[in-house]
């Protein structure tokens, strides 16, 4: 698998970033850099497909299915996972009913074991994820809910926006963890000022 951007950028009037380009590998951690306001989760949403670009174009070519022209982002959500500062779940619900309700949203079938598993993976003990509506999780808390929330179909695709903000060091530990797990399935890109996030990366893309 392969992820490929080719002279992208996207401007709302002005520039937001771009153009860029690059080649990511399977496997492989791809960092985003720059200033605030450079453009950093603008080229992750572009890349993920959450927004269109206004030039160039980003493709991503699966292994062992005909490659072609590639794919858009697009076209494959069902592949693509994301977790980034403003991603809304849903306050009233327990994190387990949250992913519980998206593994229903994603088509996927509902196993209430697969969901405390993913929760307990990321550090969250059975209370805080159960019994407490996700709206009286701490911040950091619940930025361990959107990392599970982000990998819980096993995507080919992990996209990641300032991953390590609102954790203690037990918490970057568990970003560590899910990145290293993600090399086995594909590719992650994360976008970030922190350079305890950028360590991660294998390459790195500075946007100005």
């Amino acid at each position: 698998m392969r992820l490929v951007a080719e002279n992208l950028s996207r401007s709302f009037g002005r520039r937001a970033f771009g153009p860029v380009s690059f080649s990511v590998e399977a496997g492989r951690v791809l960092g985003v850099a720059g200033e605030n306001g450079s453009g950093k989760t603008t080229l992750l949403k572009t890349l993920a497909g959450l927004i269109r670009p206004s030039g160039g174009r980003a493709r991503i070519f699966f292994e062992g299915e005909d490659a072609g022209d590639g794919c858009e982002p697009r076209d494959v959500p069902w592949r693509i996972g994301w977790a980034a500062p403003d991603l809304a779940l849903y306050g009233e619900l327990t994190a387990e009913e949250n992913m519980i309700f998206f593994e229903r949203v994603r088509g996927l079938v509902p196993t209430p074991g697969r969901a405390r598993a993913l929760l307990e993976g990321v550090g969250l003990p059975p209370d805080s994820h159960s019994k407490k509506p996700l709206s009286s999780l701490s911040t950091g808390q619940r930025q361990r809910v959107k990392l599970a929330f982000a990998t819980l179909h096993e995507p080919d695709l992990l996209f990641l926006d300032e991953p390590g903000a609102n954790l203690d060091e037990a918490g970057r530990s568990i970003v560590q963890k899910v990145v290293a797990e993600q090399r086995l399935r594909g590719i992650t890109v994360i976008a970030s000022n922190d350079p305890r996030d950028l360590a991660l990366a294998d390459e790195r893309v500075t946007l100005s």
